[in-house]
This record gives C-alpha cells, structure tokens and sequence, in this order.
C-alpha cells in the first residue's frame, strides 16, 4: 500500500461522485486522456531512463515497486510492463468489479494450496511482534470468514521467518524503505522467495485518531496475496490508474477493500471488506463455511472441485529451444477439477532462458496474452499448479525461447475419461 514519500497518501477530497454512467463515460475518458499524456512523455525513452525512475527495494531480492505497492521480483517482468503498458496503448476494458490479477490467466492459489496459506511473523519485529500478529490474524480473519482459504500462523518459525524458510508460505518482516510505501505483499504465482509481507516503518507511525490502521493496511495487502488488483486499476475509478490487467468478478464497488480512498473512492481509510468483496471473494475460491453468498453478486462460475482419478507424470528431458521460438509439448488429455501441474528446470551448465506457458483448450497465445499461467523469469527454474477449469479436456504447454534454453520437464497430470 501507497506510504508517504515520493507520493504520500491523503484522504478523498471534495463531493464523492456517484458511479452513474455519464460519470463513468467522462472518467474513462479522463484516464485514457492521462494514459495516453503518459505514453507521450516516454515515447522517446529508453527502458532503462524507466528503469532508473522506479523505486527498487535496496535489500538482497528487493523489489521494483510500481503503483505505490505493486512489486516485480524481475527486471524481465518490469521491462514487460514498460513495453505493454508505458509505450503501447492497452487494449480498450469493459467496465469492471473487484479485480483478479493476471493477463491470459488468473493469479490465484489452486485448490489444495488456498487451505495451507501458511505464514510466519519474524522476531526482529521486536517489541511490535505482538501487535503485528494480532494485526495479521484479525486481517486473515477479514478473508477467512468469507472465502474458503486458509492463512496458517506458524509461531514455531518465527525465530527463522527469511525469505527462504521453505516451512512457510510466506513470511512477515519488518523494512525500512523511508515512506515509500506502508506495506507490500506478493501475488500468488510469485516463487517462494517472492512471498513476503514487508512493512515499513511508517506504517507504526499512523494517527492514533485516525481510521487508517495497520490491521486495514493488512487487509488490503492480504488481498493482493490472494490474487486481487488494486479496485481503481479499472477505467471507472478516473484517477491512480494503472493498467488493464485484471478481470471482473463482481459490479463495480468504489468502496472496495482494495480500493485507494483517494482514488475517486467513497470508502475511507478502515479499509474494510465490502459486500461486494466478500461475495467476489467466494466466487473465486467458495464460500467459507457459514457465509451466505449473493448469489447475484458474482459473475464468474466458482472452480470445480478435484477429481477422483489419480495422477500420471509424463517427463520431456533433454529439450531445446532456439531464441524466439516457440516449442509445443502436449496437448495432455484431462480431467475437468484436476490438477494440472508443469515443473520445468534446466538442462546443463548453461541452461539459457526458457519460458514456460500453460493454456487449456487451445495451444498459448504468446503475444495476445493468451494463456494461465506463465512465470516469466530469468532463468530456467519455472513451475505452474493449475486447477483445470470445467468443461475443459485439453491442457497445453509451450516453451519460448526468451534466449535460447536448455531444459526438462516434467508434467503430471489426471487423463480425463
């Protein structure tokens, strides 16, 4: 979430303005108006002047922060966004809802991950431990109640709460990055060295009168470790707009958790779960047991449940891949509800860069952004987990030679009948 330095947080000014459509009309057209000012001004700029103007964390594995809390973990991932989001024009939206992450997939834990979201709390938090796992229980509660995943405190790693402590699936520290923002989270794709809830400093210097609080800003960050974008990255919002990646899940609410207060929203700084967040929450991984659902809120079908069948592991060792090429592998034949699941690694002392890409039904769709899952990092090292969707047979993988690769795979997978 947004801190105080370069751009310090402040509260919604003026008379709140009703989400009508003529409002809506008028503030796509003021973001595209400011998107397309944005473009011009970096028309003549290279990625590296881009580079050179974001903030990156400073300590080993630190992050490029863009949207005030929104972290790549990779220069290839922000060079991405340079190019699709900074120099080109996005493609037009259709007006949105509370948001899911991801371009061609959805960014979100898979059916067996969402129960066992475990987390640890360091130690060198010191004499703010206490209040921070209270914090952090009451902001999983927040998502717990309401959809059915699981956050999991796991006290007895807490002495060890790194980056790379394997026993978690993230973990919670303290920084010190001056205001740059409150706190950060992870999306669910992100490797394990990714997965960190990180907050400043600044966010235990809040008003003590005021309503924005560190449970609130936990919240909001907890939504993002679920899959969720920012609310105001839709057209409709008018003003902190950030890209197109994201898709509806339910109406348009300006009052979202996920929603910045100074954004054009009609919330404020408690940050709190709306009706509309809860429902769009369920509709993504079910409902918590003892919630009721609107069941006119959600507007996206909810995952299908696993399958019965056992699993079967097919192994591609010894592959290549040429820059610039694309290699398919599959498709695989599968089973509705099952998990579908691709481990690549490299192959040799020079394994070059290969990226892994998984879509059902059809083959990946490099450019237009056609697919559910793609790591995209430097490297060889890249998996996908994949509940498959319902009413899907066919699972396909694709290699792309970012740089030319060296790599096994290993795909495991249910056949469907």
């Amino acid at each position: 979430m947004r801190g105080g330095g370069a751009s310090k947080i402040r509260p919604a000014t003026g008379i709140a303005v009703s989400a009508t459509p003529e409002a809506i009309e008028e503030a796509q057209a003021q973001v595209l108006r400011k998107d397309r000012a944005q473009r011009a001004a970096w028309a003549n700029k290279t990625f590296e002047e881009f580079e050179r103007s974001v903030f990156k964390e400073s300590f080993p594995g630190g992050k490029y922060i863009v949207n005030g809390d929104v972290a790549f973990a990779d220069r290839k991932q922000l060079q991405e966004f340079f190019e699709t989001r900074i120099k080109q024009e996005p493609p037009q939206t259709r007006p949105g809802q509370l948001i899911v992450a991801g371009v061609g997939g959805d960014k979100i834990w898979n059916n067996t991950q969402k129960k066992q979201i475990s987390y640890c709390v360091s130690t060198t938090f010191g004499a703010r431990h206490p209040s921070v796992v209270t914090a952090m229980q009451g902001a999983t509660g927040a998502w717990s109640q309401v959809a059915d995943v699981a956050f999991v405190y796991v006290a007895s790693q807490n002495a060890t709460c790194t980056a790379s402590n394997a026993n978690v699936v993230f973990d919670v520290n303290p920084v010190n990055v001056h205001g740059q923002y409150l706190a950060r989270a992870f999306f669910p794709n992100e490797p394990r060295a990714g997965r960190n809830v990180l907050i400043d400093e600044s966010a235990f210097q809040l008003d003590p009168a005021g309503k924005l609080t560190l449970v609130g800003i936990l919240r909001h960050e907890l939504g993002h470790s679920l899959g969720w974008r920012h609310e105001h990255t839709r057209p409709e919002s008018g003003t902190c707009f950030e890209d197109n990646d994201w898709k509806p899940l339910t109406s348009y609410d300006r009052f979202s958790v996920m929603h910045y207060p100074q954004c054009n929203g009609g919330g404020d700084w408690s940050l709190t779960l709306t009706n509309f967040d809860k429902n769009g929450a369920a509709c993504v991984y079910g409902k918590a047991p003892g919630f009721v659902a609107d069941p006119t809120i959600c507007l996206t079908p909810p995952l299908s449940g696993p399958s019965a069948c056992g699993p079967q592991t097919q192994a591609f060792n010894d592959q290549r891949v040429a820059k610039g090429e694309e290699k398919m592998h599959g498709p695989f034949t599968v089973s509705p509800g099952s998990r579908f699941e691709v481990k690549m690694v490299g192959d040799g002392t020079a394994p070059g860069d290969p990226d892994l890409y998984v879509r059902f039904d059809q083959p990946p769709q490099r450019v237009t952004g056609g697919f559910a899952c793609r790591p995209y990092l430097s490297g060889p090292e890249e998996s996908c987990a994949l509940d498959v969707p319902a009413g899907q047979t066919r699972a396909f993988v694709m290699m792309h030679g970012y740089a030319a690769g060296a790599y096994d795979l290993i795909v495991t997978f249910t056949a469907g009948q």
